[in-house]
């Protein structure tokens, strides 16, 4: 009895043993079979794309599964040569034709036509200020500086393009005053990405940066207070500040 009981414990164990290992495994394996299934069938269309290409000039029984493919890389190599060759070449036929091509695209054409100075790009948007600012009196939004814009007989005013998300590009142009705008240090990239990954990326901390002209408590004020409690602030006086250490306490 003893025997046998040690017997169907050690088949007992081993089953245990088999299928712990069969599911790391599987683990493993199901990813990586996945990536190579979504690599297949990308390769696969892009080969379908190229078959057709050929199909005018070489029959189907002639055609062997990787000519269309090794076709496409050809074409995209040629292209990327092209591009290289004209980078930094303003008003010239490479860059008019992208603009009448891939440039109409809706959403991601401008990606693509950078070098038109007349289009806002990711790399434009890497060299210019990232901020904060107040399109309501409760939520402010991501945006970046483009220019100082003088009004006559009245405050001066930002240019801010505030990207759309997750595109990026492109996005709105928002003429704010300056009181109403947060610069802040961090690099442009940053913000880009956590706009771009829906806030799943971040920067470690946001960096505000006072206006030359302001004093520190202006400054504190404006970036720990909306512009409707600033307002009411001025308004009440002394009468807030009692207000807001009385909820605080």
């Amino acid at each position: 009895m003893i025997s046998k009981l040690g017997a169907v414990g050690r088949r007992t164990t081993s089953w245990l043993q088999l299928s712990k290992t069969m599911w790391r495994g599987l683990i493993v394996a199901l990813p990586i079979g996945i990536i190579i299934w979504i690599i297949y069938a990308v390769l696969n269309a892009i080969n379908t794309i190229g078959n057709g290409m050929l199909s005018p000039f070489v029959s189907e029984q002639n055609l062997v599964w990787g000519m269309g493919l090794a076709l496409v890389m050809v074409l995209i190599y040629i292209l990327g040569r092209v591009e290289l060759h004209y980078a930094g070449r303003p008003n010239n036929i490479w860059l008019k034709i992208k603009r009448k091509t891939v440039g109409k695209i809706p959403l991601f054409g401008p990606f693509f036509v950078s070098g038109d100075k007349n289009v806002i790009s990711l790399e434009d948007l890497g060299k210019m200020t990232p901020c904060k600012f107040w399109l309501s009196d409760v939520t402010p939004h991501y945006g970046f500086i483009i220019r100082e814009q003088p009004v006559r007989g009245a405050e001066t005013e930002l240019d801010i393009y505030r990207p759309n998300v997750p595109t990026i590009i492109p996005g709105d142009l928002f003429p704010m005053k300056k009181r109403m705008v947060i610069k802040l240090g961090n690099p442009a990239g940053e913000i880009l990405d956590k706009l771009a990954s829906g806030g799943f990326i971040g920067s470690e901390e946001e960096i505000p940066v006072p206006w030359d002209d302001e004093t520190e408590e202006e400054f504190s004020e404006r970036i720990n207070l909306t512009p409707l409690e600033i307002a009411v602030k001025r308004m009440l006086g002394n009468k807030f500040k009692n207000l807001t250490e009385d909820m605080n306490s």
